[in-house]
């Protein structure tokens, strides 16, 4: 056999607990950094309670309190996406077997159905979840050519309310501070004392975050080994796993390839630091509420390929902009 013929379709329960939980839980989840609400009714809302620190009253019989806690809501649009993907069938075939033959359980002469319908579920949901991620960040529906335009990103929303509106805090990287020997270090430090107050004391939750492109990353790295004493010795030798800022992690948004795509004069800028509270920052994914929604797999006998679709709803977006705060270069 040099075929995987047998067709798989994932809707309604079997696509929620087959595909997408996997992909937006746990490890999957982690790796995309920030909040994600799966299946959330729609219209999906963005919601965050502000506390009142004004809340103590001198007692007295009776209710005093002056009114509701302030609860601030966003509607986040969703998009009906699909992604379609074709491969020539023994290249497939080839591909699904080679993510399970280093299974020391696996028969390699006796795979049954079950095993290769795991490996094929895999492979196109690891797909699909870097394609969200992408599209996450750099998403823009005003761009059009098929360029990661099914829905808007993080960094095109922030760049579109810093051009209309104003209401959140920005400070432009200049070419002098881009080039400079501890650029990296530099550039976090300036995000963090540009960052409005409210942001600043919710670092003590412990979700804070600095979001920067893979350049301000390897700049901030060359910062920490340029320190002189072991610690930033033994780093040098053996790298490292994770970074931080002040106790903030710096996290690599791993989209300066894609970025590097975008050749438009009114394209996004190719560098960005964010700092951002974590739960600010929204993706909403959606498999129960929108007709058509499923995942496919099958074999086109007449073009002799194999063929994965997935069908579903998606948007991302932010609620505050006071719990958000960038720097970046043109």
């Amino acid at each position: 056999m040099n075929q995987i013929v047998e067709p798989k379709i994932y809707q309604g329960k079997e696509l929620e607990t087959n595909f997408f939980t996997p992909m937006l839980r746990g490890t999957g989840a982690e790796r995309l950094g920030v909040r994600v609400l799966y299946n959330m009714p729609v219209p999906t809302v963005l919601n965050f309670l502000r506390g009142n620190g004004n809340a103590l009253r001198s007692y007295a019989q009776g209710w005093s309190g002056d009114g509701s806690a302030e609860m601030l809501s966003k509607t986040i649009d969703l998009y009906k996406v699909k992604s379609e993907t074709g491969y020539s069938a023994a290249d497939y075939y080839t591909r699904v077997l080679e993510t399970i033959s280093s299974r020391p359980d696996i028969d390699m002469g006796d795979l049954s159905g079950t095993e290769l319908e795991e490996a094929e579920t895999r492979i196109f949901r690891e797909s699909l979840a870097e394609s969200l991620r992408a599209t996450m960040w750099i998403g823009d529906t005003t761009r059009g050519g098929d360029m990661y335009d099914t829905f808007d990103g993080i960094l095109a929303l922030l760049e579109r309310d810093r051009t209309q509106s104003m209401t959140i805090e920005y400070n432009e990287i200049t070419d002098a501070e881009y080039t400079a020997a501890d650029s990296g270090e530099a550039i976090l430090r300036k995000l963090w004392n540009s960052a409005p107050v409210e942001l600043r004391e919710l670092k003590s939750e412990g979700q804070l975050a600095f979001f920067v492109t893979s350049d301000i990353y390897s700049k901030y790295e060359d910062s920490l080994d340029a320190a002189n004493h072991e610690a930033a010795y033994i780093a040098r030798q053996e790298g490292r796993t994770t970074l931080s800022f002040r106790g903030i992690p710096v996290v690599d948004m791993q989209v300066s390839g894609y970025l590097g795509e975008l050749n438009g004069a009114d394209e996004l800028p190719k560098t960005w630091a964010v700092l951002a509270d974590r739960r600010n920052i929204v993706l909403a994914v959606n498999t129960g509420d929108f007709p058509g929604t499923e995942v496919r797999m099958w074999y086109n006998a007449d073009e002799m390929q194999n063929r994965q679709r997935a069908v579903f709803a998606v948007g991302c977006n932010f609620l505050l902009p006071d719990l958000i705060c960038y720097s970046y270069k043109q």
